[in-house]
């Protein structure tokens, strides 16, 4: 919402840069740890017999473009990949679900990621591989990147998509905003909510797409909540984010619902940082509420 007390957030939103997969940035200054990944790529190609490409900024890359798609990201669309992120020698150090054949979606150019060198250079059902010298693993070897672009999605796209994939049979209203919402339980005698009431909400708040998370014991495992309690505010009184007072203003005492907020009117373009460099919820992400109307006064 707006002043919600972000509490119990794990850390990092989706594990999309270097760092959170215990790679570094070769330094500038050890041009001997440059020099010598860069040997170790050159030879890769070589081995594999691979044709392949170097970008300006240093990385190498080969995208079968046999896919005739035209549909490129920009930034802001909900991106959805297919990944392995391995050592140059193939040992793993990250990837989506692939055995689940589970896509991991986020929004693209939000932030720094190794994801969006590839996506930069990919369209729609594009495969590509991308070697990085200028990154090394824990054990100093060059970062390789295989990527499967299943997916790319305007806001509107993704959200027509989650509803149909999550909600079916669910008969969303769509009002002026954008704003969508659904009654999952009425209560036709409930007291119906005006401005000025004092509301109060048990909430659960979520992205439209899950991200990996680490616990506090490290396990990692994958989740679309970044919050969740009761809040109690004052309608017309510029307490929430516009979509989510919208949203409950359609309920009634004792009614519980869904609502689907676009970015305008719920975070927007500054998203929701978690103090460490990161994102509770990213720039430009739609979220969704599911909310009890537990007392209107």
């Amino acid at each position: 919402m707006k002043k919600i007390l972000w509490v119990g957030i794990i850390a990092c939103v989706v594990l999309l840069n270097a760092c959170s997969i215990g790679t570094t940035d070769v330094d500038p200054t050890s041009t001997d740890q440059l020099k010598k990944n860069q040997e170790l790529v050159q030879k890769y190609i070589t081995d594999n017999k691979l044709s392949m490409q170097q970008d300006a900024s240093g990385f190498y890359y080969s995208v079968d473009a046999s896919n005739t798609s035209t549909k490129a990201a920009v930034m802001g669309n909900v991106v959805s990949i297919k990944y392995i992120i391995s050592t140059i020698s193939g040992t793993v150090l990250d990837s989506s679900r692939i055995k689940q054949n589970i896509p991991q979606s986020y929004i693209y150019g939000v932030t720094t990621s190794l994801f969006n060198y590839a996506v930069n250079l990919m369209k729609q059902g594009n495969k590509g591989l991308f070697l990085f010298p200028q990154y090394s693993s824990s054990s100093g070897e060059p970062i390789k990147l295989e990527l499967t672009l299943e997916a790319v999605r305007t806001e509107t796209e993704y959200i027509d998509y989650f509803q149909a994939t999550k909600y079916p049979t669910s008969n969303f209203t769509t009002t002026s905003t954008g704003v969508r919402y659904v009654v999952t339980t009425a209560n036709a005698a409930g007291t119906s909510i005006t401005t000025g009431k004092s509301v109060t909400v048990k909430y659960t708040g979520r992205l439209l797409f899950e991200s990996k998370k680490i616990d506090n014991l490290g396990v990692l495992y994958y989740d679309s909540k970044f919050d969740e309690g009761t809040i109690e505010f004052t309608t017309g009184a510029s307490q929430m984010i516009p979509g989510f007072e919208e949203g409950v203003s359609k309920l009634k005492q004792g009614e519980k619902g869904v609502i689907l907020i676009p970015a305008a009117y719920a975070y927007g373009s500054s998203g929701v940082s978690n103090g460490t460099g990161g994102y509770n919820i990213p720039p430009y992400a739609s979220v969704l509420f599911e909310v009890e109307v537990t007392s209107v006064k």
